[in-house]
């Protein structure tokens, strides 16, 4: 693997304070490893122009903070700086950095500061870019105003003041004071780079808070005052906590606090400062340890870059593959895989573009055969000879493709919630199915994306919204599940091109064909609670020669359904 590439992984803690959890983290470059730490409430996404900058000179190692990005959280609704601290040492143990070199910026300074302070053992120096230093009365009233709950609501007026607070954080410190005291000096982001600090929000939901307060409620002057690991504090000229340096008064003789100049100037300046303390060489990489009866998540490298995943290995025996539904990923499909816990290992896997996987494929038309053949080299990639795939929808062709291109690669195929429909309504759904949703400044297309997803749940097709076309079934729109479905849309750029793909396959002509020559065995299945339920049966009574079945309501109990019928054929 390159180091000059920016890739993604996963740590697991197995024994960890606050139980088994896994860390996402990003790493690129070679020699001196150096551990750098993200603001609030963003992700290590936040780490990768420093990365660039630094991966000629460093391992850049960069985790998600607990319950940010990726990473699992660690279970409490409320922690101190000094929490992160710990957990940060957890996951440095986890990856096998006994000592290393720390950065941070913002909420990742004040990690930064903590870690330095409590481990000087395991840290050789810390550069914290944008320390807090608050008086009381500050304090007070940003623990008071900055940080509101975050909780869906059924019509998505939650996402328009989420949208709003994204804009005037770019406008104002704090972004509830909307005064000239208050106005930044930056310029304002566009409303891509908006949308993706907005991506990262709603991957931490309400939890963004925790992060937060621990970064406002750190006694920051103490730390510094008490440091015995060197520690440079520094801020770019635009940023607003350059006007903190100056409140650092009595610290340390091992604080050095020195103003920044540009960014560029200011990871410059951080750059040659841990240089100069020479961090031990990063550790080599290590797959994640297997955490016991719950899935894990990995990353699986394929042409083009990384697809995503989680996976069980508590028993041994042939491999289930759980493939998601366009706008899905292994999170959608979680409680599907989690059945198989115990009874099969088992793998969701997030299809290119999809969930946090790369879109490896082409951006112009790929077909359902695309993602087939790249589902074949992760399988190839993971060493999986043979298994059984459960398809939901989309999913559900990849998995028929799968198995007719790569026979050997699948031993059964249980077909979930299929989309079978005639030509002529194919050829529309390839034409009005995925629409374009692209940020704009002024956030309008917020509420496109959770009335799509919403309707979906409502309607077939969802843009036909007629009492012809309403899905007579109970409503799947409690607005927890709206909220990850419009997350997985946003955080899927391939998913406009696999909703397509999905109606472009000539499904039934490759169900004629596989049953035909008796290619695999296949499972017709759905719940009561599936939009494509009807759709469903109709595929069974023309397939009559394959199995179908029933599911329960409860995903949890899909397994002890499926099973029979994926053990039974041969």
């Amino acid at each position: 693997m390159s180091t000059n590439r920016i890739t993604r992984h996963f740590a697991s803690i197995t024994m960890g304070r606050w139980g088994a959890r896994q860390v996402h983290y990003r790493r690129a470059g070679s020699g001196p490893v150096v551990i750098m730490f993200h603001q609030s409430p963003l992700s290590s996404r936040d780490m990768l122009a420093a990365m660039e900058r630094w991966k000629t000179h460093f391992t850049c190692i960069a985790p998600d903070s607990p319950g940010f990005g990726l990473s699992d959280a660690m279970g409490v609704g409320q922690a101190e700086m000094s929490d992160f601290a710990e957990a940060a040492i957890e996951f440095m143990d986890a990856i096998g950095v006994e000592r290393a070199a720390v950065y941070g910026f913002h909420t990742g300074a004040m990690i930064s500061g903590a870690i330095a302070a409590a481990y000087p053992e395991r840290i050789v120096c810390a550069a914290a870019n944008g320390y807090v230093i608050l008086a009381e009365s500050e304090k007070t009233n940003i623990l008071q105003h900055y940080l509101p709950a975050f909780l869906p609501a059924w019509d998505g007026s939650h996402l328009v003041w989420l949208w709003s607070r994204m804009r005037d954080q770019t406008i104002f410190f704090p972004w509830f004071a909307k005064s000239q005291a208050a106005r930044l000096r930056g310029d304002v982001p566009p409303a891509e780079v908006l949308h993706a600090g907005l991506l990262d929000f709603m991957r931490s939901g309400d939890h963004y808070r925790v992060g937060y307060r621990a970064a406002f409620t750190m006694r920051s002057d103490l730390a510094l005052r008490d440091m015995r690991t060197p520690t440079l504090v520094t801020a770019y000229d635009t940023d607003v906590l350059a006007t903190h340096l100056p409140r650092i008064r009595k610290a340390s003789k091992n604080v050095t606090v020195k103003a920044g100049g540009t960014v560029e100037q200011t990871l410059d300046l951080c750059r040659d400062y841990i240089k100069r303390y020479k961090p031990p060489k990063g550790p080599k990489i290590t797959a994640p340890a297997n955490l016991h009866c719950r899935m894990r998540q990995d990353y699986v490298d394929v042409a083009g870059g990384q697809l995503r995943l989680r996976r069980n290995d508590d028993v041994g025996g042939r491999t289930v593959l759980v493939l998601h539904d366009a706008v899905g990923s292994s999170e959608t499909v979680a409680t599907i895989a989690g059945s198989f816990i115990g009874h099969r290992p088992v793998i969701a896997l997030n299809l290119p573009g999809h969930g946090e996987s790369d879109d490896t494929l082409p951006r112009r038309k790929p077909s359902i055969a695309a993602y087939a053949d790249c589902v074949n080299e992760a399988l190839m990639a993971l060493r999986l000879h043979t298994v059984d795939v459960v398809g939901i929808g989309a999913g559900a062709s990849v998995g028929l493709e799968l198995a007719l291109r790569h026979r050997e690669r699948v031993h059964a195929l249980a077909m979930v919630g299929v989309a079978y429909v005639g030509d002529a309504l194919a050829t529309d759904l390839v034409a009005h199915v995925a629409p374009d949703i692209e940020p704009d400044w002024y956030g309008g297309y917020l509420l496109k994306a959770w009335h799509l997803v919403r309707d979906k749940a409502l309607f077939f097709p969802w843009y036909e919204r007629k009492g012809s076309t309403a899905i007579r079934q109970e409503p799947q729109v409690d607005p927890a599940q709206v909220q990850q479905r419009v997350l997985e849309l946003f955080r899927s750029p391939g998913w406009q091109r696999l909703s397509r793909a999905q109606f472009d396959y000539p499904l039934r002509k490759r169900l004629t064909t596989a049953l035909g020559r008796a290619a695999v065995p296949i499972v017709f299945a759905a719940s009561d609670l599936d939009p494509q339920r009807d759709n469903t049966w109709r595929a069974a009574a023309d397939f009559a020669q394959a199995k179908h079945v029933l599911l329960p309501d409860a995903e949890s109990k899909w397994a002890a359904t499926l099973l029979p019928n994926l053990d039974g054929t041969h």
